[in-house]
């Protein structure tokens, strides 16, 4: 594996959100185009993603409801604490900048020869970021791997092929990818000590699988990805990736049409053990059990349908009790506890963010338009 000299980026991490792979299911999904927000505990943010989960960042503070800072596209930490950017002159050279996600200073910069090159993904514990090259000159893929582990040197991969990177593990030695191929997708391991791509698949039976990344997040430990994928079947499931024993389980959701499925919103109880997956249009709320791996409830409510077309958040309270979640321009409640789907809230318009205040009295609720609407996360009742 060739090495490359490089300042050394200390870093505090992700595991990124997969790139789209192109199916029959319509819209756009959140992870490339669309609105997505996230609220890490104790940084008392909420981090607004306008363009998918690596566009530019717009950081509000939960306390009063005011910008704080703004950063360029890139991509977040799953704890909220680091943020790291590309930017690139084609063909000339690359700057990789790190930012604490909690002030928005700058924390390191990074400039080598090499255009091209934009973050992929960084690891959960914040020792290591993985760089994937888009000039990809005769179908090889090209992987840079920064981190403490590594000194000030980069690790490089080519791979013969087309590739996306999944994740990279905390000790940086398992490299999730995404090899796409004319008859699907496969999720493959590379072993960055041995410097060898695994044979085996992670992906279900070991085949290629069908199917669009539509949501996706990380928890917090580095310990899993969930990674919403849909068909155009009306198929709906969370692929699993374990990032510290290198395994892979799709967990099957509630089907719909093709339209419906895309109103699936995901959000992780904070002490990473419950996966929520809300969706307004087919009026359930499914709750998947992280260490058991399969769907434990299901709860159906009744919504008020509405044309789709606009992807749904969820935001879940830091005692994990209660989740609410978008449809359209309205809020409903999920009570963990007890199994009961509360509203409709009436917004009025449509809405890029949610998060809980500290505490989890308020809900802080952003629209489109960045008026900011504050809600008793008890009742749902409005605030002044």
């Amino acid at each position: 594996m060739r090495r490359l000299a490089l300042t050394l980026l200390s870093l505090a991490a992700l595991a990124a959100v997969p790139s789209a792979q192109a199916c029959d299911c319509g819209g756009c999904p959140p992870t490339s185009c669309g609105t997505s927000s996230s609220a890490p505990s104790g940084g008392g943010l909420l981090l607004l993603r306008a363009y998918g989960q690596r566009g530019p960042l717009s950081a509000i503070d939960t306390g009063n409801g005011r910008e704080a800072f703004a950063l360029p596209p890139g991509v977040a930490s799953a704890d909220g604490r680091v943020y790291v950017a590309a930017t690139q002159r084609p063909r000339r050279f690359t700057t990789v900048r790190a930012y604490n996600a909690h002030t928005g200073r700058r924390l390191s910069t990074h400039t080598y020869l090499g255009g091209g090159w934009a973050v992929a993904a960084v690891s959960a514990n914040g020792s290591y970021v993985a760089l994937l090259n888009s000039f990809q000159k005769g179908r090889v893929a090209r992987i840079a791997i920064v981190g403490r582990a590594l000194g000030s040197a980069v690790r490089t991969v080519a791979l013969h092929g087309t590739y996306d990177v999944d994740a990279i593990s905390n000790d940086g030695r398992k490299l999730f990818l995404i090899q796409y191929l004319r008859s699907g997708y496969l999720v493959r391991f590379y072993d960055v000590a041995q410097e060898s791509l695994a044979s085996r698949v992670l992906t279900e039976k070991g085949a290629p699988m069908q199917g669009l990344a539509w949501d996706a997040v990380a928890s917090p430990d580095g310990h899993y990805l969930f990674t919403l994928y849909l068909r155009g079947d009306g198929a709906a499931e969370v692929h699993t990736l374990d990032l510290r024993r290198g395994t892979a389980i799709c967990i099957d959701l509630p089907r719909g049409d093709p339209a419906s499925i895309q109103q699936y919103a995901l959000a992780l109880s904070p002490n990473g053990r419950r996966l929520v997956a809300a969706n307004p249009a087919l009026g359930l709320v499914a709750t998947v059990d992280v260490r058991s791996r399969r769907v434990t409830r299901v709860v159906h409510f009744r919504t008020d349908r509405y044309p789709p077309g606009q992807s749904e958040l969820a935001a879940s309270s830091h005692d994990g009790r209660t989740v609410y979640f978008t449809s359209g321009p309205d809020l409903y409640a999920y009570d963990a506890a007890y199994g009961v789907v509360r509203g409709t809230y009436r917004i009025g318009s449509a809405i890029v963010g949610l998060a809980f205040t500290k505490g989890d009295r308020r809900l802080l609720v952003v629209r489109s338009d960045r008026r900011v609407v504050w809600l008793n996360a008890a009742t749902g009742r409005r605030l002044g």
